[in-house]
């Protein structure tokens, strides 16, 4: 793991001082995935073991939850270490930098069709067009690499970047979009195959607060008592991901990244199902899916034969 993330130091990062230099990540290699397979959720043996979701939250069990996903390009991942976020993270620290400086450039930045996500099993063609919407999240998973500001996890390409500050926000989006640059950044890897990320902003939504964290302890307990994860599968818990009146909330991320299935009304009951067929077999639980985006190798690449 040493050798590759010098590897990619050295690939990605350039000693650039006073002269302008064009780094760009490069095409993701896009192997084609496993075929989604829509299944049923089993749930609980009964007696259920997990605790109930109070009833006093209100979960909205009524309306669709297909489709309430807006599609989405990147999705930037920022290593707080905390879970107690203010209620709207946009408001202050490296959040802050990142949402304004990406609402200064909307719809300015292209990247490569490769390194975006696109929806996956929806026959709306609203969905199949371009987008350049990039979501921000603050994440519970702490900062490893950086000496002097915060790791941030880029994806779909599945890499960390590292020493990220506030004034350096600009800059590293000039380097995600293959633009000018005056600075270099530290790459490396992300460790993990897998990472589910739960919505557990409780200073934004009762909700999800109090789902949240229910989740992460069932998902972490399934995720040790399954036969094929050896370390592979990160679970954490981030800020709004959207959509509280379905809580719990949480996006899978499988293949490297390279595909995200988001859930919602999510249960303790769930998370085995979650685990042994969405992480290991490509199966997705059809009551609960919210939407599903993967990288494509060429347009109009189809990839899935889901169909909702």
């Amino acid at each position: 793991m040493k050798w590759l993330a010098n590897c990619l130091n050295n690939l990605y990062s350039s000693s650039c001082t006073n002269d302008l230099v064009t780094s760009i990540i490069p095409p993701l290699d896009i192997h084609e995935l496993n075929p989604i397979v829509s299944i049923e959720c089993k749930g609980c043996d009964k007696p259920c073991p997990h605790p109930l979701v109070p009833p006093e939250l209100r979960i909205d069990k009524s309306k669709p939850l297909r489709n309430t996903v807006p599609s989405y390009a990147i999705h930037i991942v920022i290593m707080t270490g905390k879970t107690n976020w203010p209620a709207h993270i946009e408001d202050e620290g490296l959040a802050q930098a990142f949402v304004e400086t990406i609402r200064k450039r909307k719809n300015l930045d292209q990247r490569s069709f490769e390194n975006r996500y696109h929806p996956v099993g929806c026959n709306d063609s609203r969905d199949e067009q371009e987008t350049q919407r990039v979501i921000v999240t603050n994440c519970s998973l702490p900062s490893t690499h950086s000496a002097s500001g915060t790791d941030v996890l880029l994806l779909p390409d599945n890499i960390i970047i590292s020493n990220i500050t506030s004034r350096r926000v600009d800059a590293l989006l000039d380097y995600i979009y293959g633009k000018p640059c005056h600075q270099a950044f530290s790459i490396y890897p992300c460790p993990y195959t897998n990472l589910i990320l739960i919505c557990g902003h409780g200073n934004k939504d009762r909700r999800c607060g109090t789902v949240g964290p229910l989740l992460q302890k069932a998902l972490q307990q399934a995720s040790l008592n399954a036969s094929k994860d050896d370390g592979a599968t990160k679970i954490a818990l981030v800020s709004h991901l959207g959509g509280h009146a379905f809580a719990g909330n949480l996006v899978v991320y499988t293949h490297n990244g390279h595909r995200a299935i988001w859930y919602g009304r999510v249960t303790p009951c769930y998370c085995k199902d979650i685990v042994e067929n969405t992480l290991d077999n490509d199966k997705v639980i059809e009551d609960l899916v919210r939407g599903i985006f993967q990288v494509k190798s060429k347009p109009n690449a189809c990839q899935s034969s889901l169909e909702w």
